[in-house]
């Protein structure tokens, strides 16, 4: 494969993405005229506490699913090795811990809000505070769910950039804004099904092109991907036991025991047993979900540097009509789920925890219009975010939903077991934990990117560099093609082709670490 050549999608493939985008809107058209009609803020902002256990599940599963992800995970595994996979040690913990100590308590309150307990337990101040570093993470996050998918798309097929944000936006504003939490859910329900057969039918091919299961162990144990347990408590190291089964453990916790966006999930429940359950079932589905085969892209691309998953894929699928459009609505269902569940949570906390209190009066009619207006409006500001996330790095934004999740978790976790605690200290914690987490975040940013490693001198750039998120084909003295550059999600820059046998005179290259093929430009990893 060549990647400096972009793939092309058949009418099949534009058919199935398509499908999933009207699909989408359909379910939300359905919800917005069935059962109450989204008349009140009780069944648009949590589904009149109606839901079951397993829509709620799939759900969740869908949101933990992002397109980031989809992208992420199989390039890091290919890069890193299978250490990664030792996250799924935190899912026991970090999603049981939520359904039998978080759950009950935020369910029996009957929260529309989980920021509500911050004022129950502490003070209306503590609540402020939790729900504006919410709204920030949030908002911070969108516009990369939003922008990833479709720069990954872009950056390998025609599709056209800015095309593909305003309609994945466009769409899920729509069917948030219309069906409320039920049309998220149901829609979530959907795409979950597209996520898995998309995911699937790669695997599947990918499986068979490569020569069955054990050629795929066979080359992924050349390339000395198999890692064992690493146990170094070394907090620099890349992965180890401790960071991903230890520390995922806290990841787990902050996505879903203290998340507006998961815990609106569990108060729609119809009961606190079905709450508890959803999580429960959904830790099931995430420890299938991640353990599923990320071996066909290395197989396939085990002679050079990591590839960005997408060219795999197109590469791979580019002969079946219809598949490489399954796999790109897979990849986008990804980001329609995580967005939704941010448009509608975002619209709660604004709704219950800043506008309510200050106008108590309000008619019920007036506030359920009132958040459907946020919710528009969240929408509008995902697509406006994405054009930052186009400005700067999308690490960074990643970066900024960890600095403050963490303060935040420890902001109910001191609530919740530490009865002494008071509103003077919550607050001192919050601001101090938030401190130190931006101090270490912002100095790792900075830190890695003053250790940038220069294009090697043999090559220029047809295009410039600065350009946070661009396609660069990196270009001999004579014109020959020797890389393209992808500025990515997980690394800076991922070369996508070796040069060819004859062309390897390029002063300053590196090597593969897999072949020891030499390489046309630097790498370096966030």
């Amino acid at each position: 494969m060549n990647p400096s050549d972009q793939k092309h999608f058949t009418a099949a493939d534009y058919v199935i993405f398509a499908l999933l985008l009207a699909a989408s809107i359909g379910i939300g058209l359905y919800h917005a005229l069935s059962g109450g009609r989204q008349r009140t803020t009780q069944e648009f902002l949590l589904a009149d506490r109606s839901m079951s256990c397993l829509p709620i599940s799939l759900s969740l599963l869908a949101s933990f699913q992002s397109a980031v992800a989809i992208i992420g995970v199989p390039a890091e595994v290919y890069a890193h090795g299978t250490q990664y996979w030792f996250i799924g040690c935190a899912y026991f913990l970090g999603l049981l811990i939520p359904a039998h100590v978080f759950i009950p308590v935020l369910y029996k309150l009957q929260l529309s809000s989980a920021y509500q307990y911050l004022e129950l337990r502490f003070s209306k101040a503590v609540r402020i505070c939790g729900t504006l570093a919410f709204i920030f993470q949030t908002v911070v996050y969108m516009g990369v769910c939003v922008y990833t998918p479709a720069f990954a798309l872009n950056a390998a097929t025609e599709f056209e950039l800015w095309g593909s944000v305003l309609a994945t936006g466009l769409v899920c504003t729509l069917y948030t804004t219309i069906g409320g939490l039920k049309a998220v859910i149901w829609t979530d329900v959907f795409q979950t099904v597209v996520m898995f057969a998309g995911q699937l039918a790669v695997i599947v091919v990918g499986v068979h092109q490569t020569g069955g299961v054990s050629e795929v162990w066979r080359k992924v144990r050349e390339g000395n991907r198999i890692a064992a347990l690493d146990l170094n408590p070394d907090p620099t190291e890349r992965h180890t036991f401790w960071t991903l089964g230890v520390g995922g453990v806290f990841l787990m916790l902050s996505l879903y025991g203290v998340n507006q966006a998961q815990v609106q999930r569990y108060l729609s429940a119809r009961t606190e047993k079905e709450a508890v359950r959803t999580n429960i079932v959904r830790s099931k589905f995430c420890l299938c979900w991640q353990t599923k085969p990320c071996k066909p892209s290395f197989v396939h691309f085990h002679f050079c540097f990591p590839q960005m998953v997408i060219y795999f894929v197109m590469d791979m699928l580019q002969g079946l009509p219809g598949l490489p459009g399954l796999f790109v609505a897979c990849l986008f269902s990804a980001a329609l789920s995580t967005i939704s569940s941010a448009f509608n949570s975002l619209a709660t906390v604004t709704m219950e925890d800043l506008v309510k209190p200050h106008f108590p009066a309000m008619t019920e009619a007036r506030a359920t219009l009132l958040s459907k207006a946020l919710a528009l409006s969240y929408g509008l500001l995902c697509m406006a975010m994405a054009y930052f996330t186009h400005l700067m790095d999308d690490s960074v934004a990643l970066k900024i939903f960890g600095m403050v999740g963490g303060p935040v978790l420890g902001l109910f976790c001191l609530g919740m077991f530490f009865p002494w605690a008071n509103a003077t200290g919550a607050l001192a914690g919050l601001g101090t934990g938030l401190a130190l987490a931006f101090w270490v975040g912002i100095g790792s940013i900075v830190a890695r990117g003053s250790g940038a490693r220069p294009l090697p001198a043999g090559c220029n750039a047809t295009s410039a560099l600065h350009a946070a998120f661009a396609n660069v084909t990196l270009r001999y003295a004579d014109g020959t093609a020797c890389a393209l550059v992808f500025f990515g999600p997980f690394t800076s820059l991922i070369v996508a082709l070796c040069p060819p046998a004859d062309r390897l005179g390029c002063t300053g290259c590196i090597r593969c670490p897999t072949c020891g093929t030499a390489l046309s430009a630097a790498s370096r990893s966030f």
